[in-house]
């Protein structure tokens, strides 16, 4: 647990400068510019460190940290880019439904709730798949749990029950 307090705390600290970026009164266009701009000198930093500090999740080495920090910056900007620049609403309800609870989300599948809603689905994905040899089975499962997952952060958004601190 005390390896993971130094990255989550710096993804959560860029999270916030996201945010606050996000809040600004710049244009779009300029706050896209940052967050590229942003995201690549992460992932070329990180990639840099790598010889002295080899990239391991795992242990969330620093330059781990740094490289996903910046993979996900420019990942939240293609997704502005699109969304907010673009002004392409349509089909990001998928992507809404769980962003408006991911605490829900998080929790729910680390306290168990991912394991219990598999051992439900893996019968029934088993007894429909094991006999169509160009289906793998587990991946079935895999789907068929993370769609259950959604359809429970749906049902939420559905109902206006929303998870916040």
């Amino acid at each position: 647990m005390v390896f993971n307090a130094l990255p989550t705390t710096a993804h959560t600290i860029w999270g916030a400068m996201v945010g606050v970026l996000l809040m600004s009164d710049r244009s779009k266009m300029e706050k896209l510019r940052i967050l590229v701009v942003a995201g690549l000198i992460g992932v070329g930093l990180g990639y840099l460190m790598e010889p002295m500090t080899p990239m391991i999740k795992r242990i969330a080495t620093s330059s781990f940290i740094v490289v996903s920090g910046g993979w996900t910056l420019l990942a939240f900007a293609l997704s502005y880019w699109i969304i907010d620049v673009l002004n392409m609403k349509k089909g990001v309800l998928f992507f809404t439904v769980v962003g408006m609870n991911p605490l829900f989300i998080y929790l729910f599948a680390h306290i168990g709730g991912a394991g219990l809603v598999r051992k439900v689905i893996k019968p029934f994905s088993g007894a429909l798949f094991d006999h169509i040899a160009f289906i793998d089975t587990s991946t079935a499962t895999n789907l068929m749990v993370w769609f259950a997952l959604w359809y429970m952060c749906y049902w939420m958004y559905k109902n206006k029950i929303f998870i916040r601190i």
